[in-house]
């Protein structure tokens, strides 16, 4: 296969630009010339990827039986909204469970070498979490665990040494130790579903934490004023912090403090979709719990007012975060392409448009209203 030119303006500086790819890998850039209007010139911006991706469109990764075809689907929706890579994300469950889960997916990815390229790797989220109501979120407390590498190791092999992502709450037994381990091995340790003192998040931070889960979600209703954990990750500049920008997890105002207080560079926006992301309103199961999705895209645990994940796209959040925190699009965009990359330490090869990148891009054009949309993913 030769190589292949694709012409469009980046949507990082505007420039119209030919951008040459051979054997997938960006070979070469170059000035273009075209329309001054822009007129069915395409937008040019790398790829999306998303690292909380519970499932989508009708297939789970929690489910009780997974189906191993659950990640090629996946990705083939994700695609259509840019999203060129993306980490199947397995919650709390039993152990037993979790591991059928977690060797399901890593059969998937380790049989197709197109799987290999869109999964850097998996997240877990749980069970080494907090068991109380309110930073639990919407997982079992029954599957909720304490940390220990044994049981880490446990998931590990089972996901053949796929897990590259750790959500974990500093104040269960055994965190602080699992995180200093993970670390160590360059596994990415993530805070969340936690209710840890501001000390607590502090000693995690100093052990290895690198990432703040969906900040400002699973977490308590009512928190102290100053002394509370919120605080704490925000003001670490060690940790990046990933966000939920639907509209329903976070008001716009708290998206645009979290984006100015981490700073442009630190904010990584999920989706955190489960498999009814895509589909119409109603109830679903999700990892052995009812919940519904509702006609304004809000997905609850069926019958109370708490949330349990998101039906949102990613790039739906990209288009959220820069309104509601009066940035540019490409500067929302980025906060869903280099940074998560530059998380996994993978930011020289992914998550930008330069010569010698993986050829990771997504093709816009305008709306009616001045939105982009896909004219295509590749």
């Amino acid at each position: 296969m030769g190589a292949t030119e694709v012409t469009g303006r980046l949507l990082s500086t505007g420039e119209l630009c030919t951008v040459v790819v051979d054997d997938d890998r960006i070979t070469g850039i170059s000035p273009a010339t075209g329309p001054d209007d822009g007129a069915d010139v395409p937008l040019l911006a790398p790829g999306l990827l998303d690292i909380q991706v519970n499932g989508f469109a009708g297939w789970d990764f929690n489910a009780d039986c997974p189906a191993r075809a659950a990640v090629g689907e996946v990705r083939d929706h994700l695609l259509r909204g840019c999203v060129t890579a993306f980490c199947p994300t397995v919650v709390t469950g039993a152990l037993a469970a979790m591991e059928e889960r977690l060797r399901t997916i890593a059969a998937a990815v380790r049989s197709d070498q197109t799987l290999v390229r869109a999964v850097p790797c998996i997240h877990l989220e749980g069970p080494f979490i907090s068991p109380e109501d309110g930073p639990r979120g919407a997982h079992p407390a029954d599957h909720v665990v304490p940390a220990s590498w044994d049981a880490f190791s446990r998931l590990q092999s089972a996901a053949d040494g796929l897990i590259g992502i750790v959500t974990l709450a500093p104040e269960v037994p055994g965190a602080l130790d699992l995180t200093r381990r993970l670390a160590a091995q360059g596994t990415v340790v993530a805070i969340g579903h936690t209710g840890a003192s501001r000390a607590l998040i502090r000693e995690a931070v100093l052990a290895g934490a690198r990432l703040s889960t969906h900040l400002g979600n699973g977490a308590h209703a009512t928190l102290p004023r100053h002394d509370n954990y919120l605080w704490e990750q925000l003001a670490a500049d060690e940790l990046m912090a990933s966000v939920i920008v639907d509209g329903h997890h976070l008001p716009p105002a708290v998206v645009k403090s979290i984006v100015r207080a981490k700073g442009l560079d630190r904010v990584i926006l999920v989706s955190d979709a489960l498999h009814l992301a895509g589909r119409r309103p109603g109830r679903y199961s999700f990892s052995g719990m009812d919940v519904e999705l509702l006609p304004s895209g809000r997905v609850n645990l069926a019958g109370t007012p708490y949330l349990a994940g998101s039906a949102l796209s990613l790039l739906d959040g990209v288009r959220n975060t820069a309104r509601f925190a009066g940035i540019p699009l490409s500067t929302a965009w980025t906060m869903a392409s280099a940074a998560p990359w530059r998380l996994l330490g993978r930011e020289r090869e992914r998550g930008r448009i330069s010569v010698g990148s993986v050829a990771d891009l997504a093709r816009l054009a305008l709306s009616v209203d001045g939105r982009p949309v896909p004219a295509c993913s590749e």
